[in-house]
């Protein structure tokens, strides 16, 4: 610890997420409900009060629609779908009424019962995996009443202040950027929380898991978050904020010349980066930071929210604005629903990650599945060469089979109804289970090219849940056995002369860049807001270095081993 006059500088750790550094003072933040009183009404009031539930709702329902419309990224995007989904439940609705209806309580106690008992079930179940769902629950439970009762619970937050929070609902991070917020610390959650994915939406300084930093921490108080340390500087001393304002102005300074015409390692090595995106809307910043095309489009927005597109003329309108407002390849992953995202029709599983999911839904769904094949079919013929398709979810020989005599059939049919489109349109896999990663050049001799998702293939990798709080410290991106079986893939496709590509979150990591560019992998694909470091790091280095490192990785025993190789190669 530093001192100056009575000031004591300290430093309070916990998980880095966001990007950058925020400097600024500390607003604690206190997330307590207070409890609604369950005031009686009249039976001629239960109209009224049944109206101003449905109104409420309706309310909340457009407030979350144009945040989710805000939003850059599909994780954050799913986020807020889900508080929707929640929020559009018949049992609650139902709940809301018969309180109302059949107890003559008062819409701002029905609302705040019904929402506490779904609350207190998920709770009594003691699973890791409801903790998110209680923070939405409650979020939306509060805003409800506020809107009911025509409270605005507006938080004394202002441009440039850093946030201090036990924890945070999706909903109130949002707001806090759009007031300008330097930065966020809490001290639940870990980087898988649904504030956490936000927040690196956001591209927020912010540091998750913080103890006991809002006992330690006051409003008023001198704040600097490194997001990339993990790192929180209670009452900086002069020396420490000159040393984090340097920091801040070398990497703006970085940031305003990366997107150069030309990426290439400081050898000459080329490399492409490209963006994953799922709504036009994303377009402006594709462009903005000089994506080399779209390495993964999503498409499971078409079937969610409040404008579902799952028709095949629909969906040929959303390809054409992606094509017509991007340049270069388009990669079009097909529909990935299940798992964590909803599915077509109800179906409730015990484990949903391994379970009806990905291609495995879609070769039983052949109507969602022929409206899509025939929408990027008739668009591809407008764009000869640019459309690639993308099949989510392999995992056995059979479902490549399965899905390229689908996709002849669809061509036939286009032909049949005189439909043009380029019939050299390429097929590619998602290699995110490890029987496909150490069986590569199998399933590789079957399509044009491969694309690695980390975010899977590392999770049934370790066999760790992202989602789970209790163990997020176990889900390792670069995991020196995740790392194995990426050169596995790489040796493949290598081997059988396909493209391969990395479009999860490890592409769009400097550690995992690193490592993949030193294989060989030079396309990597990512959110856009991510290309300028991912850039910048990637064009400061020869290949040769990125080699070494990769070669040191591999012969690594830990996640923590391989990024302190990173600090030392690439200081």
């Amino acid at each position: 610890m530093m001192k100056t006059a009575n000031i004591t500088e300290e430093q309070i750790h916990g998980r880095g997420v966001g990007s950058g550094i925020g400097m600024g003072t500390a607003v604690l933040i206190d997330t307590h409900s207070a409890e609604v009183e369950p005031n009686s009404i009249s039976t001629e009031a239960v109209k009224v009060h049944k109206k101003k539930f449905i109104q409420a709702n309706k309310t909340l329902i457009g407030e979350l629609e144009i945040m989710a419309g805000d939003l850059n990224d599909s994780g954050s995007k799913e986020i807020i779908e889900a508080q929707l989904q929640i929020i559009k439940d018949p049992e609650i609705e139902k709940n809301v009424s018969g309180i109302i209806e059949e107890k003559l309580l008062s819409v701002e106690y029905a609302i705040y019962r019904t929402y506490s008992k779904f609350i207190e079930r998920l709770k009594e179940s003691g699973s890791e995996l409801f903790k998110q769902r209680i923070v939405d629950l409650e979020d939306i439970r509060d805003r409800l009443v506020a809107i009911v009762c025509n409270h605005t619970h507006k938080h004394p937050v202002k441009k440039g202040d850093v946030v201090v929070a036990k924890d945070l609902s999706p909903t109130e991070l949002v707001s806090f950027h759009e007031h300008g917020v330097a930065g966020l610390v809490m001290e639940r959650g870990g980087p898988t929380s649904h504030a956490a994915i936000i927040a690196k939406s956001l591209g927020l300084p912010s540091v998750v898991s913080a103890e006991h930093a809002t006992k330690k921490i006051k409003t008023g108080d001198k704040l600097i978050i490194d997001s990339t340390a993990g790192a929180i500087t209670l009452h900086p001393v002069d020396g420490t904020v000159a040393h984090y304002k340097k920091l801040q102005k070398e990497r703006e300074k970085r940031l305003s010349k990366i997107c150069k015409d030309v990426f290439e390692t400081k050898d000459g090595f080329p490399f492409q980066l490209m963006a994953n995106i799922e709504f036009e809307a994303e377009l402006p910043k594709v462009k903005e930071y000089s994506a080399r095309g779209i390495g993964l489009l999503r498409t499971e927005g078409l079937l969610f929210g409040s404008r579902i597109r799952k028709g095949r003329e629909e969906q040929e309108v959303f390809y054409e604005n992606i094509l017509s407002g991007s340049e270069g390849i388009v990669t079009i992953r097909l529909f990935d629903v299940g798992g964590d995202k909803g599915v077509t029709r109800a179906n409730k599983e015990s484990n949903p990650f391994l379970g009806w999911r990905g291609v495995r839904l879609l070769l039983d769904e052949k109507q969602l599945l022929h409206n899509q094949l025939k929408a990027i079919l008739k668009v591809s013929g407008k764009y000869p060469g640019r459309v690639r398709i993308l099949v989510p979810m392999v995992s056995t020989m059979r479902e490549v089979v399965s899905i390229k005599k689908e996709l002849d059939q669809a061509k036939k049919e286009m032909l049949a109804e005189g439909c043009s489109f380029d019939d050299d349109i390429k097929l590619g896999l998602m290699v995110e289970v490890p029987s496909v990663a150490v069986a590569t050049r199998n399933f590789a001799k079957e399509v044009d090219f491969l694309s690695v998702g980390t975010n899977d293939l590392t999770q049934y990798t370790l066999a760790v849940d992202r989602g789970n709080e209790r163990i997020c410290e176990l889900f390792q991106h670069y995991h020196p056995s995740v790392l194995h079986l990426i050169k596995m893939v790489y040796d493949g496709a290598q081997h059988e002369e396909v493209g391969l590509s990395v479009c999860g979150e490890l592409a769009g990591d400097p550690v995992g860049a690193a490592f993949l560019i030193g294989l060989g992998i030079n396309e990597l694909s990512m959110l856009p807001h991510s290309i300028p470091g991912i850039s910048d790091l990637l064009t400061s280095y020869s290949k040769s270095d990125f080699e070494k490192f990769s070669t040191a990785a591999l012969n690594s025993t830990n996640a923590d081993e391989v990024k302190n190789l990173f600090e030392q190669y690439f200081s």
